[in-house]
């Protein structure tokens, strides 16, 4: 019989990842404590807390990666980068969590795109965003002027896999929307991903971390 060669094992999340899945309700419970403490009506207490949940989390962010750069690349759990990754993530999870909260944003022209420069990702405030349109990592993307995200797209600045050892891999970049181009409904580009200028990714299409759209033919310049 042939020896069946043992699988290797599993990378567990380690203590820092479980523990920070805390923060973004910790990050609520603040906002909620400081605005209680802090406003004598009800209607200021809201006020108050709304400006917490919109202006800390990208704030303490961006001081992040003041502090200690932008992490990007091919990052494991035992890398600093990885730590600060997974902390941007957390101050994030509110508006992945309810979506609606960002959408918001979106009805008053120029105040979306001022929103996400504070997370330090970059969209221009002459594009256009479809409704439902996800854009995972607030500090990992660009989108250039003239361009067009359609309905349900999403912008992927992160992308997680498993090692053949057993280890999780985090792939982090920002996707690349380009001047004039246009992302079909429900399409998607993943980290580092670009769709060039002036062109249209399918509706449907995915374009895979680090690669482009169109396709560039081979022996092109």
């Amino acid at each position: 019989m042939t020896a069946v060669e043992p699988s290797p094992a599993l990378e567990k999340p380690d203590s820092f990842s479980l523990v920070l899945n805390g923060l973004p309700l910790l990050l609520l419970l603040v906002g909620f404590a400081l605005a209680w403490t802090s406003c004598a009506t009800a209607g200021g207490t809201i006020a108050a807390f709304v400006a917490w949940l919109y202006i800390a989390p990208p704030v303490l962010a961006r001081a992040l990666i003041t502090v200690f750069g932008k992490p990007s690349g091919r990052l494991t759990q035992s890398m600093p980068a990885y730590r600060v990754w997974w902390t941007l993530v957390q101050l994030q999870m509110p508006f992945n969590r309810l979506p609606w909260l960002e959408e918001l944003l979106r009805f008053v022209p120029g105040l979306y795109s001022m929103w996400i420069r504070t997370w330090g990702g970059e969209v221009s405030p002459f594009s256009y965003m479809g409704p439902g349109a996800l854009i995972t990592d607030r500090t990992h993307v660009k989108v250039e002027k003239g361009a067009v995200l359609g309905m349900k797209c999403a912008l992927a600045g992160h992308m997680v896999v498993r090692e053949d050892d057993g280890r999780w891999l985090v792939i982090v970049a920002a996707p690349v929307v380009e001047r004039e181009a246009i992302v079909g409904g429900d399409a998607g580009l993943g980290p580092g991903a670009v769709l060039r200028a002036g062109h249209m990714l399918p509706t449907g299409r995915r374009v895979a971390p680090f690669a482009e759209w169109p396709r560039r033919r081979e022996g092109a310049p």
